[in-house]
């Protein structure tokens, strides 16, 4: 009876737990992402994507080719001299919270020097003559990005004094209180290939959150700009980002592409899980544990001898 009882149990456990087990995994296939577009440059000193002079900064954009949207885009690069041999490889990140269907997103990978070869501007640059970047992973995830900022006036460009700007006024026309904004920017040449990208600070954070009805106002330039990016740039597109306000998040650091919606529901499960595994544990420990042997009764007297 105790044993029917303990499997019947065992079976419950295992069967409440399936729920939690059998979760959706939020991670996603890589080809919901695609490469449009790269190109790369040297940076002659360390710079807001380049940790070290001499090293071979790409940047490119990738587009949602799926049917969800998507966060935490990485990807891999490597680069080749004309001998096809590979210098370098590395890895980087999409710039983008949320992107939703057919939306884009700008990259950058940073190469450090391979120790290879030399580690000068002018000998990293001359032989690299291709780079392959392939997308490594990405997130799917049912929030969709907070609609209510818009751009009423189309945002404008131009070169000032040696250095590309884009200015630009945000409304928040939805419900919300919105505590953080910042605004991605993605810079094109003529050919419509990326030259830069600039991810800008917070232009509004819980301190002074952006409430229904009420403006903000962005300036963006590229990231490394040099004086040769700034005469390539021809256009531009924009990325409104935005966390919902919390009067709790205001010493929230600057926020990078990751899974927000994957990391709040894990440590939940894992508890759940790690609870019922010792409860199956402790159950089967008590259905297959060897039972003692029974105390063997004391054997009676011997009867007493026949007499004569």
């Amino acid at each position: 009876m105790k044993k029917t009882f303990a499997v019947i149990v065992l079976a419950v456990l295992i069967l409440a737990a399936l729920p939690v087990l059998t979760l959706p995994n939020v991670k996603a296939s890589a080809s919901e992402a695609r490469v449009l577009t790269s190109s790369w440059y040297i940076a002659p000193s360390p710079t807001i994507l380049a940790a070290e002079p001499g090293d071979l900064v790409v940047v490119g954009e990738i587009q949602n080719v799926g049917s969800n949207i998507i966060q935490n885009v990485t990807l891999t690069g490597a680069a080749y001299d004309s001998n096809g041999t590979e210098l370098g490889s590395s890895q980087g990140t999409a710039y983008v919270y949320e992107t939703p269907p057919e939306g884009k997103a700008p990259f950058s990978i940073d190469f450090p020097p391979s120790s290879s070869i030399s580690t000068t501007t002018q000998n990293w640059a001359s032989q690299v003559t291709r780079v392959t970047i392939t997308v490594l992973s990405v997130t799917d995830t049912v929030v969709p990005p907070y609609a209510g900022l818009v751009v009423p006036e189309a945002p404008y460009g131009f070169n000032n004094s040696g250095t590309y700007t884009t200015v630009g006024t945000i409304i928040n026309n939805g419900s919300e209180t919105v505590g953080n904004v910042w605004v991605v920017t993605t810079f094109y040449n003529s050919a419509g290939t990326v030259v830069d990208l600039n991810f800008t600070n917070y232009v509004n954070t819980p301190l002074s959150p952006l409430a229904p009805g009420h403006p903000s106002r962005w300036v963006a330039t590229p990231a490394d700009n040099t004086a040769q990016i700034t005469n390539e740039i021809t256009s531009f597109s924009y990325v409104i980002d935005s966390m919902p306000f919390s009067s709790s998040a205001s010493g929230q650091a600057t926020p990078t592409p990751t899974a927000s919606g994957a990391s709040s529901a894990f440590p939940l499960a894992a508890i759940i899980v790690v609870v019922v595994i010792v409860v199956i544990a402790v159950v089967a420990f008590m259905l297959f544990r060897k039972k003692p042997e029974a105390a063997q009764p004391t054997p009676p007297l011997p009867p007493p001898p026949p007499t004569s």
